[in-house]
């Protein structure tokens, strides 16, 4: 009976240690590689639904637009417009990977993905004169702001989550 107790009092001993390693884990950030690897991916998922969007006229910004910064707004429809606005959605999004992670990374509550792609909306909406848009127009870029947002977010906190688990299962 006292050995059973000995060995439960030292299992509760094991997870208080592990918990603190967890917490002290907490605060290392996500990788270089997986925050390149979010913003390939979501350069590729979001630019075609943005390109898509912008097709079927459901706003006037394609991923042309996004390289307003370097080329006329007569220019950006044009194929070589597409491409630099398809590198500087990549960038864009990498540093939105980047700050997000700096930011939330240690909180785990997949709604702040949607108040990042808010964030996002408001910034864009500064640029592109938010004031002067249809509500179709507005629509459509919150519907792809929040989304680029959540998946922003879903996919670091999981990520950082997942190297959580992986370093505390690896010092068992």
């Amino acid at each position: 009976m006292e050995m059973e107790i000995s060995k439960t009092g030292r299992k509760h001993k094991q997870a208080r240690v592990s918990h603190t390693e967890e917490e002290k884990q907490g605060s290392k950030r996500v990788s270089t590689s997986k925050i390149l690897e979010v913003a390939f991916w979501g350069t590729i998922i979001w630019g075609l639904v943005r390109l898509m969007a912008h097709f079927l006229n459901m706003t006037p910004y394609g991923v042309g637009a996004f390289a307003r910064p370097f080329i006329n707004i007569e220019d950006e429809n044009k194929f070589a417009s597409v491409c630099l606005g398809g590198i500087v959605l990549f960038v864009e999004t990498a540093v939105a990977s980047f700050v997000f992670s700096l930011l939330f990374s240690r909180i785990r509550a997949w709604w702040l993905g949607l108040v990042y792609g808010a964030g996002m909306l408001v910034i864009a909406g500064f640029f592109f004169h938010i004031g002067n848009w249809e509500i179709a127009t507005l629509s459509t870029e919150g519907a792809w702001y929040l989304t680029f947002g959540l998946f922003i977010g879903m996919t670091i906190i999981l990520e950082q989550s997942d190297e959580n688990h992986t370093w505390n299962e690896s010092t068992r």
